[in-house]
């Protein structure tokens, strides 16, 4: 196997990409802090492939994680058989398929392949937390996907989640998932009696995202005439179970519970109220700042039986920093 990078000594391994091809051996890239694929002899991994774009894919090292992006290109980025529709964070033994490359992406000081005999069934390892969950869905993300061209379309929402990640993560919150057209983040609170500190903090965020998106619009406007960019963003406060959830290796880091399926369903409802922003009452009595809301009353959530009390937070350039 050839060796790409500047070499670590087991014990002290980096997060590594072994790149396989048909007509080649299999080749080992130590990953930085950027790492771009393409066929363009400008990128990082140049691939001698003509289904691969000129500028294809990116893998982006953010804190302790690698995210992998599809830069717009024309056939797709595939991982474990299904296309990259929004950046994802990279699990060790993940596959990505590019044209006839395959990349199998190792964690860093990944372990020696799993013993076959080892368990393999469900492994759940969880606590509970105060959280605070946001997720931000694309509006008309299906009917735009199927009426722009492909390549420019998948740059664009490549940009936007980019962006979008940027906002959260700057603003102290953690990516959980992307979910094709949505992006859910939490923010975890420190002191459960005193949330205010991560309440403004993904308050923040929120207002930031629909004054992101607005810049965004004139971008995606200018681009496809006649189309619009907009999002909306359903946000709530309560306790979740937090930890690791998977089969094998193949765990993943999540939240879980009642708080997050309420997140999902004010997002939803964002659509109906006409806010961009909707959030449970709870969250509005930690506020800090002069933050105004709009009250929309009790409203009933699906696969609740008690209905959930709900805001709409009526940002405005100058809001509270």
């Amino acid at each position: 196997m050839d060796t790409l990078g500047n070499g670590n000594t087991r014990g002290d391994q980096p997060a590594r990409l072994i790149v396989t091809t048909a007509d080649k051996p299999a080749a080992e890239i130590v990953l930085g802090d950027l790492l771009t694929i393409g066929r363009s002899p400008d990128n990082d991994l140049v691939l001698e492939d003509k289904r691969a774009s000129r500028n294809h894919a990116e893998i982006r090292r953010l804190g302790g994680r690698y995210r992998l992006s599809d830069v717009g290109s024309s056939n797709g980025t595939w991982i474990q058989g299904r296309r990259l529709t929004a950046p994802r964070d990279l699990e060790d033994g993940d596959e990505v398929l590019i044209g006839a490359v395959r990349l199998r992406f190792l964690a860093p000081d990944a372990p020696p392949e799993a013993d076959p005999t080892a368990a393999t069934g469900t492994v759940i390892s969880m606590r509970s937390e105060l959280v605070i969950v946001l997720v931000a869905d694309i509006r008309n993300y299906t009917a735009m996907s199927e009426s722009l061209p492909n390549s420019e379309f998948s740059r664009l929402i490549s940009n936007w989640f980019h962006e979008a990640s940027e906002i959260i993560e700057t603003g102290g919150g953690i990516i959980d998932k992307y979910i094709g057209d949505a992006v859910m983040a939490f923010w975890l609170v420190s002191d459960r009696s005193a949330p205010a500190k991560e309440v403004h903090s993904a308050l923040r965020a929120a207002g930031s995202l629909v004054a992101r998106a607005a810049l965004f619009s004139g971008q995606f406007s200018s681009q496809f005439p006649g189309q619009s960019f907009r999002i909306g963003i359903g946000m709530n406060m309560g306790p979740a179970m937090m930890g690791n959830v998977g089969t094998g290796k193949n765990q993943s880091f999540t939240i879980l519970g009642d708080s997050v399926n309420v997140a999902f369903r004010l997002e939803e409802l964002s659509k109906e109220k006409g806010s961009a922003i909707i959030v449970s009452r709870n969250l509005t009595e930690w506020v800090l700042g002069p933050w105004r809301f709009r009250d929309l009353g009790q409203a009933e959530v699906k696969g609740r039986t008690e209905p959930v009390s709900i805001c709409a937070l009526e940002w405005e350039s100058g809001s509270p920093s």
